[in-house]
């Protein structure tokens, strides 16, 4: 049946909200669905495995959720709804928008009743954005629904995966919520629109200038050269330099008072769009141009997900300070299929009594030039639904190599996994076992060099993701003594490991074994059961904080998830909050839950 876009994206909407509320707020009451149905007897034909009954007692109402796929890693695949009607004492179908407002609602009143006013009070911002999200995927999907090719295309480019994303982040209640930007400007800055615009200029006195540049090159310099490959008759004047800005926020720019009367002062000169056209990569904020060798990430007046995004201060000494620490380090020649896409640069006009002006700007390295961007992809890319219709891209990438190896679908799944695994997983941990260095690598942030179908080579990207050890705090310094200025890079290991669990396990590892295990080319338990064994053995050769972690992953009854469904509700903007602190809550942990399967098997046989 040929589904509308709007039907597609409220189906994918509706997963990402259920599979939050599950795991956040109420796992529900699971049965087997022939059981459930030989108890229930509902009038409408159901076909999933299992039924997930959800309990609103601020409401008194029930729903039952069909589960198609029930995941070990948790991200479900659901199928119809069904409300239990108390007038008529049966089941009747209902739409998944106004369970998902129901459940909004029930939040609402839970926070009511635990004396959670001001809390309780931020119900309208998550039914809004959720709606939003809802909206602007719909309208994604009508534009994208005749592009499979460049959407899940195994030989698809950097730039085509990164703008390939149109239902977002699986585990979160609000993936395309994007407040700030009005529809008709979509099609220019949102990447799943593949707009391209030109960047905005301003010309600004030198004396109010704050660079940094870990290349030959100043970062004045650098875009400054980008800039003039296409216009070559540009000239600045000496007392001053270019900065150039995304043209969302330098419409917010050309509004602030500070920036008005540096422009009459002739401190700041509005030079407008020029140059070469850009494109907006996954994050939005972060643009590309193919042939230059370098990105830019900006600030924009926008609130992506969970936060408004801008780049702060400390960001963009970060960038700079990683990117000269790694060198040092030398990390990535010891563990080649290991790389970092570097920001080191940065520029930013200085205003006084502002820590942050809004012209904060990251220079990051392009090690995906044209010529080198093919077959390059993010995991989100690689792992995310397909549209009614289109083969999945991991399905098409083992189905290929299988072809051509003349291997079964399982032995190529396997092999394509361990590869992942070494260079992704396990270079990840290493860094933070001999470095204290741990990173935010969650799938969006994590790139996979696919060339040949394999994984080749992972690349990390992000200077907002980045935790520093306390406790190697000492030696990095050693290393680099102007670390001494970034305070904000270190944290305590408590924390870094709750952050890096997510990242890491939850939101990245579990999302390509939930994808194989969707798929059926490798059960989500064996892929589990190996993951451990890999885990038990590095954890015999790590001496570091590395070695500590592996042991809270593998021996914890619960793990630490962050709770975006939550810190939505309650509205936090996590890039602002101290110590950036989103909501996080706790779940049980699927290795000791495999664990446990293999001892009760064991038993069992041994019974027999």
């Amino acid at each position: 049946m040929h589904q509308s876009a709007k039907q597609i994206a409220e189906n994918a909407t509706f997963q990402a909200f259920i599979n939050s509320y599950l795991k956040e707020v109420d796992c529900g009451n699971w049965m087997d669905m022939k059981e459930w149905l030989q108890e229930q007897r509902p009038s409408m034909t159901l076909s999933g495995e299992s039924v997930v009954e959800m309990e609103l007692p601020g409401q008194s109402a029930t729903f039952a959720v069909e589960v198609m796929y029930r995941s070990l890693t948790g991200r479900h695949r659901v199928g119809c709804v069904l409300k239990y009607c108390d007038q008529r004492r049966e089941w009747v179908p209902q739409d998944r928008l106004p369970m998902m407002i129901a459940l909004i609602h029930e939040l609402h009143l839970m926070a009511k009743s635990n004396g959670c006013h001001e809390l309780a009070s931020h119900y309208d911002e998550l039914v809004l954005r959720l709606i939003e999200s809802y909206q602007t995927m719909a309208s994604y999907i009508e534009t994208r629904r005749e592009d499979g090719m460049s959407l899940y295309s195994e030989d698809s480019s950097f730039l085509e995966a990164e703008q390939s994303l149109l239902f977002g982040h699986w585990l979160h209640p609000t993936p395309k919520s994007r407040q700030g930007m009005a529809g008709w400007q979509h099609p220019s800055y949102a990447p799943e629109m593949k707009g391209r615009f030109q960047l905005h200029y301003f010309q600004i006195d030198r004396e109010m200038v704050l660079e940094a540049s870990n290349d030959l090159k100043s970062a004045s310099d650098m875009i400054l050269h980008s800039l003039t490959k296409g216009l070559p008759e540009l000239t600045v004047p000496q007392h001053a330099c270019l900065i150039p800005i995304h043209p969302l926020q330098a419409q917010w720019l050309l509004q602030q008072d500070h920036v008005k009367e540096a422009m009459e002062k002739n401190l700041i000169k509005d030079l407008g769009p020029m140059g070469a056209y850009y494109a907006a990569t996954s994050s939005i904020r972060t643009v590309y141009l193919p042939e230059d060798e370098w990105m830019y990430k900006f600030s924009v007046p926008v609130k992506i997900t969970n936060s408004l995004r801008t780049n702060r201060l400390h960001e963009l000494r970060a960038g700079t300070e990683i990117a000269k620490l790694m060198a040092k380090l030398r990390f990535t020649v010891k563990y080649p299929r290991f790389r970092m896409v570097e920001d080191p640069g940065f520029i930013t006009a200085r205003f006084p009594g502002k820590k942050e002006s809004g012209f904060e700007v990251i220079i990051r390295s392009n090690p995906f030039l044209d010529g080198k961007d093919k077959g390059i992809c993010n995991v989100a890319a690689l792992v995310q639904d397909s549209l009614p219709g289109e083969h999945q891209r991991l399905v098409r990438t083992i189905e290929r190599l299988a072809k051509a190896e003349r291997r079964n679908l399982e032995d190529v799944s396997m092999d394509w996994f361990e590869k992942y695994w070494k260079c992704s997983i396990e270079p990840l941990i290493r860094l933070y076992d001999e470095h204290g260095i741990a990173l935010e690598a969650h799938q969006q942030n994590s790139v996979l060099d696919l060339t040949s179908g394999y994984p080749a080579s992972y690349y990390y990207r992000d200077n907002q993701g980045y935790y520093l050890s306390n406790s190697y705090r000492e030696i990095l310094r050693g290393q680099l003594p102007s670390l001494e200025e970034c305070p904000e890079l270190f944290y305590e290991d408590a924390l870094i490991q709750e952050r890096f669990t997510y990242y890491l396990f939850m939101n990245q590892l579990f999302s390509v074994i939930c994808r194989f295990g969707q798929e059926g080319l490798l059960s989500e338990d064996r892929l589990l059961a190996w993951c451990r064994q890999q885990l038990t053995v590095l954890e015999m050769e790590l001496t570091g904080q590395g070695k500590a972690f592996i042991h809270h992953i593998l021996y914890s009854e619960k793990l630490s998830y962050k709770a975006n469904l939550l810190t939505r509700f309650h509205d936090v903007d996590e890039l602002m909050a101290k110590n950036e602190q989103a909501v996080y809550t706790y779940i049980p942990n699927p290795f000791t839950l495999v664990k446990e399967e293999e001892i009760y098997a064991k038993a069992a046989t041994a019974a027999v």
